[in-house]
């Protein structure tokens, strides 16, 4: 097994298990980013893998349909975990029975049995694990904890985001929601909303905030197309007696120009003693300050992008975090055992329906 600092004068050979619609976005990162190589690919349905690697240059005989083959026959440092979750489990602990680091795409388990027997595994083969959990970085929260660190408006009291969609909602014509067609798994999952969606947002919490002291939660399905909840609220009580609230809906009749575009920035409430932060991706100005005197500041100055390349940018600066950390052998923010706390409080809050303490 090749040891952290033998990747310091070398690229890290790397290999993608899954070609779904994630893969894309992983994939064009890679490509980006310097001191890493994408090497193989395996995905159930060959062709699909083939297609991938012909847009990103991956040879025809790298290309797999069972991952097994790949891990035993690719000189490999890493794998790239981008499958379905319920897959997750049984991928890196076979990566890890090879000596093979891991970078798991979200949510990196089903319950907490198994993520804790998956970090085990890592440990008992002395290989890294790290999750893609790639919302807390995207560059909007990241100049957000700088300014929360800078204390431009104080301690904070009160932290809120809430966006209601239609995304698993009928259409009138009878077509599938996009987000259906997209990614069909979710309609199948016995847990969906948190563990899809919510869990990024527990998880930039926690990045902004700290670890919540408890949790109360309650969850509803209302979409006859899915088999898990659609809608969630759920309450966190951070430090100082500091809430943050979670309010999001899949399954809320709402205007076509209330929609989110994919990689659209989730709105964000943020109050402190001195003054309030708002996140609005329906606003002009997305990111407003507003002081204790009742001033609108519009920052940061930075201008990120479209949607679209702020979401890309969130995989780039994950990836990119990988690779530093592989290299330094330095512990990343995004550690498989760290991301074990976000996880817990998506699973407890499942768990309980109306949680407690957490």
């Amino acid at each position: 097994m090749p040891q952290a600092n033998d990747f310091q004068n070398r690229n890290l050979r790397g290999a993608l298990l899954g070609t779904g619609s994630i893969s894309q976005h992983h994939m064009l990162a890679w490509s980006q980013i310097p001191g890493v190589e994408i090497v193989a690919i395996a995905n159930r349905t060959r062709e699909k893998a083939l297609a991938l690697g012909r847009q990103f240059g991956v040879a025809s005989e790298h290309i797999y349909a069972d991952y097994r083959d790949l891990l035993v026959k690719e000189s490999i440092d890493f794998v790239d975990i981008a499958t379905a979750p319920h897959i997750h489990a049984e991928q890196v602990q076979a990566a890890a029975a090879q000596g093979v680091h891991v970078f798991c795409q979200k949510p990196f388990a089903t319950s907490m049995t198994e993520a804790r027997s998956m970090i085990a595994a890592c440990d008992t083969s002395k290989v890294r694990c790290i999750v893609n959990e790639n919302w807390r970085w995207r560059p909007y929260y990241r100049s957000l904890k700088r300014q929360l660190t800078d204390s431009s408006i104080g301690p904070v009291r009160y932290a809120r985001f809430c966006y209601h969609g239609d995304e698993v909602l009928p259409r009138p014509d009878g077509g599938t929601p996009p987000l259906l067609v997209r990614q069909p798994l979710v309609a199948k999952m016995p847990r969906m909303i948190l563990l899809e969606w919510g869990i990024h947002l527990v998880d930039v919490l926690r990045f902004l905030f700290g670890e919540p002291r408890s949790v109360f939660a309650q969850l509803t399905r209302r979409s006859p197309l899915v088999e898990g909840e659609d809608a969630a609220v759920l309450q966190l009580e951070f430090a100082d007696s500091m809430i943050g609230v979670i309010d999001i809906s899949w399954s809320s009749v709402i205007a076509p120009g209330r929609r989110l575009c994919r990689g659209q920035l989730d709105p964000l409430l943020v109050e402190g003693e001195l003054g309030t932060i708002a996140l609005d991706p329906f606003h002009e100005k997305p990111w407003q300050t507003i002081s204790s005197t009742g001033e609108v500041l519009c920052n940061p100055p930075e201008q990120y992008g479209t949607p679209a390349e702020v979401y890309q940018q969130s995989y780039f600066n994950t990836q990119a975090h990988f690779v530093e950390c592989m290299k330094s052998n330095q512990p990343a923010e995004n550690e498989a055992v760290d991301n074990l706390k976000t996880l817990a409080i998506v699973m407890r809050s499942e768990e309980r329906r109306v949680g407690k303490e957490c």
